[in-house]
């Protein structure tokens, strides 16, 4: 294992020792010393070897890691498979089965037409998919081919690929990977 240690600037560790008091003031729990004196690093562990993963690479994947948290999380919220409308547990896993291949359809679909593109909205394309699902499911049972579904969708601007909006204090990923910048990395 390596340890990669990186001093964070002091408004940094500002805003991570008032997170910690506000969060010792809502559990009404004394801060722990050690935790007052981390907030002054952003500390991570991994079984990469430095050739294969530098601090700065690393940074990169840290935030990475949060997108696909946010991957899942819209799995969650809009594909809604955490939830279901029977309490007989064999409708509920068919139910759960039908959910995650209908989410393996969608991000297949955002793969193929947007993934190259780091500034479309992942929230926003799966919208544009649901939209679409009828005349999918069309092509899906061969009433109509595929090709023809979505150059109609295309015609019709219904299938409208919306970009990402551009941020200014809280830049996202493909900004700052344009930018080339992972001065990001040292936030709370």
């Amino acid at each position: 294992m390596r340890l990669l240690i990186i001093r964070v600037p002091e408004e940094v560790a500002q805003r991570r020792r008032a997170d910690l008091e506000a969060e010792a003031l809502r559990r009404n729990r004394p801060i722990r010393q050690r935790a007052w004196e981390l907030a002054d690093w952003t500390i991570l562990r991994t079984s990469a070897p430095a050739h294969l993963l530098s601090l700065q690479e690393a940074l990169v994947l840290l935030r990475e890691r949060w997108q696909m948290e946010m991957l899942y999380k819209l799995w969650k919220q809009y594909g809604r498979i955490d939830e279901w409308r029977t309490a007989n547990p064999w409708r509920v896993l068919c139910e759960l089965y039908a959910k995650l291949i209908g989410l393996l359809l969608q991000h297949w679909l955002i793969i193929l037409f947007a993934w190259q593109d780091e500034q479309r909205s992942l929230v926003k394309l799966a919208q544009v998919v649901r939209d679409t699902a009828c005349s999918l499911l069309e092509a899906l049972a061969g009433i109509r081919s595929l090709c023809s579904v979505l150059q109609s969708r295309k015609r019709s601007h219904a299938f409208r690929l919306p970009n990402e909006q551009a941020r200014g204090a809280h830049p996202n990923s493909a900004q700052l990977l344009q930018r080339g910048s992972t001065n990001w990395a040292l936030g709370p």
